[in-house]
């Protein structure tokens, strides 16, 4: 019987061939869905269009067939999924959850401090009040609230995004979600 409450994911990006590391997470969150008997879905993350390799999707969905990778439901492309992400970006801006960021990748690699995944954002537009008609990035404002959730692993997982990440973006500023 299957548990609609389990998704199970698996988000290659048509950049190349799929690799190694690849087959071995399609092969963990398939063999992981399978065993909760909840539904494994293939999301094809394509936003990044500078990146994309034309027909590569294509070729990677041929590949996991040949190796006997089955997925429940349609393909799902990122793309398409643009002006949802446009309207969840716009109810952000209007609740005030975002800022415009003008700082290049150097300067927050700068001035940023190391967090537990690179460089924290040092928070240098964070309250320049720059409209929504200056050039840059969206980033989301975040805070210190603990975030936590029992991992099957490695047990209770806490993050305090604000101090661990930083507010991160969700737009670059080429207009490419992030």
């Amino acid at each position: 019987m299957l548990n609609p409450a389990y998704r199970g994911r698996f988000a290659p990006s048509p950049t190349g061939p799929l690799h190694f590391g690849s087959l071995v997470a399609a092969l963990a969150s398939s063999l992981e869905a399978r065993s909760r008997a909840g539904q494994w879905l293939v999301r094809i993350d394509d936003l990044d269009q500078t990146r994309c390799v034309p027909g590569m999707d294509n070729q990677i969905l041929r590949t996991l067939e040949l190796l006997g990778f089955a997925w429940d439901g349609e393909i799902v492309y990122q793309q398409d999924m643009i002006p949802l992400y446009e309207e969840a970006l716009q109810q952000l801006r209007r609740e005030g959850h975002t800022y415009v960021c003008r700082c290049s990748r150097r300067q927050v690699r700068q001035h940023a401090r190391p967090g537990i995944e690179g460089p924290v954002y040092p928070d240098t537009c964070r309250e320049l009040g720059l409209g929504e008609s200056a050039h840059g990035a969206i980033r989301l404002k975040t805070d210190d609230q603990a975030i936590s959730f029992r991992d099957a692993l490695f047990g209770l997982q806490t993050q305090r995004l604000h101090s661990d990440i930083g507010d991160f973006v969700i737009r670059r500023a080429d207009g490419y979600f992030a």
